[in-house]
Order: C-alpha cells, then sequence, then structure tokens
C-alpha cells in the first residue's frame, strides 16, 4: 500500500504525468542522442543500430518500462544522413509508441569538424487501457472504461557541431505542440541541450569524457552531469547524476570490434529513494559496412569509429 501511494504522490508532483507524457529517459543517452537528436549521426562508411531496454522504479508494479531501436547511415548519393528511431514507452495503463524516419544533412567547416542539421518526422500512438481504472465517482461522465487510442504527427529538429573532441547539440521534439498546448494525448514539445568533451590519453590508453545534458520541457527541467572513462577503447565505465532525481553507475565493452554492450543502474535520490530496487538499462549496439562504394574518412569523428 506504502508503494501504491508513494507511485500515487512522484505522479502527483509532476503535472506531465497527469496533462501530457515526458520524453522517455535513457542513462545511456550519451551512445544514443539521435533518439531525440536527428543531427546526431554518424558521417561515415557505416550502417548504425542499436537497442535499448529500460526498466524504472524495480518493485513498484506498472512501474515505467522503456525500450528504444534506432537505426541510421550515410548515404553519398544524396550527401546525407537518413535513419529510424521507434520507441515504446509504458507507465501503468498508459503506453506511446512513436516512429519517426529522419534525414541529416552536414556541413563541412573544417578539416574534421562539421555542423549537422537533422529534421525529423513521424506519428506518436497512445494507448491507455480505462478498462483498469478506477474513479471516486465512478458515474463520472468523463471518466474513461474502455481501452482508447489517439494517433497524432510528430516532428522534431535538431543540430550538432562536432570535432574530434568537443560535440555541441541542439534539439526539439514534437513540433506539432507547443509546451503550453498539450494535453492528455499530446506529448509536450521538449529541448535539449548537450555538450561533451574528450579529454584523451588522461592516463595510458585511458581517455575521460564529461557530458553535460539540459533536457526541458513546460512542466520539468532536468539537468544531468556524467563523466566517463574508455579503456584502450574495448570498455567504458562512468557515473551519471541527475539533479534531484537519481545517481546512475554504467559500464560497457566490445564483445567484438562492430558489436559493443552497456549496462546502467540508477539508484534514486529523490522522493522515492528506500522504496525501490532503482532501475536496470540494457543497451547493445552494432556497426557493419553501409552501401557506399568507397570509404568515407569521417567528417564527424566519433569515438570507437
Amino acid at each position: 500500500m506504502k508503494k501504491i501511494k508513494l507511485l500515487i504522490l512522484i505522479t502527483g508532483l509532476f503535472p506531465l504525468t497527469i496533462q501530457a507524457q515526458n520524453d522517455a529517459h535513457f542513462s545511456q543517452y550519451m551512445f544514443n542522442e539521435i533518439t531525440f537528436n536527428p543531427a546526431a549521426i554518424e558521417i561515415s562508411n557505416t550502417i548504425n543500430a542499436s537497442l535499448v531496454g529500460r526498466q524504472q522504479w524495480i518493485g513498484f508494479e506498472n512501474a515505467p518500462s522503456t525500450q528504444a531501436f534506432n537505426a541510421s547511415t550515410y548515404l553519398q548519393e544524396i550527401f546525407g544522413g537518413i535513419g529510424i528511431n521507434i520507441i515504446h514507452d509504458r507507465l501503468g495503463y498508459e503506453s506511446f509508441l512513436t516512429a519517426r524516419a529522419f534525414y541529416a544533412f552536414p556541413v563541412q567547416l573544417g578539416v574534421l569538424s562539421s555542423l549537422t542539421f537533422g529534421l525529423g518526422a513521424g506519428i506518436v500512438n497512445r494507448t491507455i487501457d480505462g478498462s483498469n481504472l478506477r474513479y471516486e465517482d465512478m458515474s463520472d461522465p468523463n471518466a474513461l472504461f474502455t481501452r482508447e487510442n489517439f494517433l497524432r504527427p510528430d516532428f522534431n529538429f535538431g543540430m550538432e557541431y562536432v570535432d574530434p573532441n568537443l560535440t555541441v547539440g541542439f534539439a526539439a521534439t514534437h513540433l506539432y505542440r507547443s509546451v503550453k498546448g498539450s494535453q492528455s494525448d499530446y506529448t509536450p514539445r521538449h529541448y535539449y541541450l548537450y555538450a561533451k568533451y574528450m579529454f584523451k590519453d588522461v592516463f595510458d590508453n585511458v581517455d575521460i569524457q564529461p557530458y553535460l545534458l539540459f533536457k526541458s520541457s513546460w512542466y520539468m527541467t532536468q539537468f544531468d552531469i556524467n563523466i566517463i572513462g574508455y579503456y584502450d577503447k574495448m570498455l567504458w565505465g562512468g557515473f551519471s547524476y541527475r539533479l534531484g532525481d537519481a545517481i546512475s553507475a554504467m559500464v560497457g565493452y566490445f564483445i567484438t570490434p562492430d558489436i559493443r554492450v552497456g549496462y546502467a543502474y540508477d539508484y534514486a535520490v529523490g522522493v522515492s529513494r528506500g522504496y525501490n530496487g532503482g532501475s536496470h538499462e540494457i543497451m547493445i549496439s552494432t556497426s557493419f559496412e553501409g552501401f557506399n562504394k568507397t570509404l568515407i574518412t569521417p567528417k564527424t569523428p566519433r569515438l570507437f569509429n
């Protein structure tokens, strides 16, 4: 009973969960910015794909659960990158399925630096199972007692600057609706701003990368501070602090030169602290030869490419 009351309290503290769904959150976002920024594409002769699964607040019944699939590649013929995002996000008896296709156009600024612009378009499908809901007044004419679906168009935009060590990005999701105009069947607009810098060979075969992420909608603002260490381009580990919410620890490894796996564990430090077993997240990603006939020298160099 305490857990049920706490879950109600948590959702009550954040109006976004009542009025509109917040964007799905991942702890290993530094490897998957393409989930929210269509400009975060690798300009190289590879096809890149990732699959992420997240189970939040272990111990809570019907706690948030999220899965995401991303795939992208660069095509010389159209001088740009293309890709897709598929995100499934569930909270209790409510779920969201987002599917987007996107295009990214790079502009060369220097020998090893570029600015990429990206635009995504797709749909968001919201499903809520009203048959499992219980109301204080079961005769309320606005109450929902059946399974309902809401389908809406979805657009996002992003830009990203990359040089050999520095990456800075900005993105806006759900451009179809304003941040104030969201309703229960509309996801509010979100803004993302992030930056990371690679300090190479800090120690023998060790690179260090701090990362800052700012994410905001009209209803909530989130700030993440992250630092990851990479050893010999094969193993990584790090920590992240999500202001007022959780501390995350993560580790990853290259199974083969083309396949890597990552794991993150979140320990809650907010209102749910002590009432759940934390959150678990698993990521697997791969990169293999693409469609281009000749190898492209990466214009937006990224780690491990």
